[in-house]
């Protein structure tokens, strides 16, 4: 696996569908892990959540196929101690975590850290990743390899995002709700289709 770090969203310009492809096939896909959505956050750094920082975005290749993307960047976290974190933290995205195949999962993070830590070392303390779903198997590799390595791990719950889990289509969402909310549902929607307004 090829590592390469870019600096700038400029020489990332080029990745855009393949990043975009990578998220839609990845182990997390949100919206807020898309090229378009962290360019933009990166502008602003999170709107003025950041005071500043230096773009760390680690991407890695197998036979010249794009598998996997470490949105990061260097800071001072909250605690004042230089950390790698994950582009889009913290209060304005919900889900955030690595952009990977499934399949090369644990194969990036191991290569990663071993990136990080043969190039990058001196430059960061720590990995304060927030936003990661509880069930993204990023945390348990993360976990995995630190211990390998004899490195600290710690997880905590930092603001539960709810959520509701719905069915894969309109229909069975549908028969899943009682009868007058069915009822009520497909009344409004041919009002909506009757009011001459291009309703979808």
């Amino acid at each position: 696996m090829e590592f390469t770090l870019h600096t700038t969203f400029e020489s990332l310009a080029p990745l855009l569908p393949a990043w975009n492809g990578l998220v839609e096939a990845g182990v997390t896909n949100a919206p807020f892990l898309r090229h378009e959505y962290l360019s933009t956050w990166w502008s602003t750094l999170g709107g003025g959540e950041w005071q500043g920082g230096d773009l760390a975005v680690i991407t890695a290749s197998e036979n010249e196929r794009l598998v996997g993307i470490a949105p990061l960047f260097l800071t001072a976290n909250r605690d004042g101690l230089p950390a790698l974190m994950l582009l889009g933290s913290i209060e304005i995205s919900d889900y955030l975590d690595l952009i990977v195949l499934p399949e090369f999962h644990p194969a990036f993070i191991a290569g990663l850290l071993d990136w990080l830590d043969k190039h990058y070392l001196s430059a960061w303390s720590l990995l304060d990743w927030y936003n990661l779903p509880q069930d993204s198997p990023t945390l348990k590799f993360l976990q995995a390899e630190s211990v390998k390595r004899g490195w600290a791990y710690s997880q905590e719950i930092y603001q539960p995002t709810p959520a509701i889990l719905l069915p894969g289509d309109f229909e069975t969402y549908l028969a899943g709700i009682d009868k007058k909310q069915r009822h009520e549902i497909r009344r409004k929607m041919r009002r909506a289709e009757e009011s001459g307004r291009d309703v979808r």
